[in-house]
């Protein structure tokens, strides 16, 4: 009896070490995702902090198009990043200058005729390597810089500088 008794107890420990090691995996796995969500994000958000720098808006013409994944742009927005350390890197990234329009109609309520607005839409991909997986992150915005219809100067910003 106290045989049959011991072997149910070792077969009950041992189901319960075998639930309790598959739930603590299962944890651990979901907080190396998430990690690597938070830096791909981050990775995006060095991206989009970078591409509403004020000089280069202001060096496009309407139509230009700026890819941030080529030479010292990539450079600039991964600077003090380390892909040893796992964190996210931009994948690819682009600013194109819409040229002006209408401006937004809240703006326009405020600062009435005088102005114009320029639209930039600017669109950003990061990835984070967990292994086995790969985390990416999107993101897609637009700024509006907003300027004097009489001598075009830069008055305001939504984003950026």
């Amino acid at each position: 009896m106290a045989l049959v008794l011991s072997v149910a107890m070792l077969l009950i420990l041992t189901i319960l070490g075998a639930v309790v090691w598959t739930a603590s995996n299962r944890q651990i796995s979901e907080s190396g995702d998430k990690q690597a969500n938070q830096q791909a994000f981050l990775a995006t958000q060095r991206g989009v902090e970078y591409a509403t720098n004020r000089d280069i808006l202001l060096s496009m013409n309407a139509g230009d198009s700026v890819n941030l994944i080529a030479g010292a742009h990539k450079a600039n927005i991964n600077a003090g990043n380390s892909k040893g350390n796992g964190q996210g890197e931009i994948v690819a990234g682009e600013i194109t200058d819409a040229g002006p329009g209408e401006m937004p109609e809240r703006l326009r309520a405020r600062y009435g005729s005088d102005f114009g607005a320029n639209y930039y839409f600017i669109s950003i991909a990061a990835e984070a390597r967990q292994a086995p997986h790969i985390i990416r992150e999107d993101v897609e915005t637009q700024v509006v810089r907003l300027f004097k219809h009489d001598d075009d100067s830069v008055f305001r910003t939504t984003g950026g500088g």
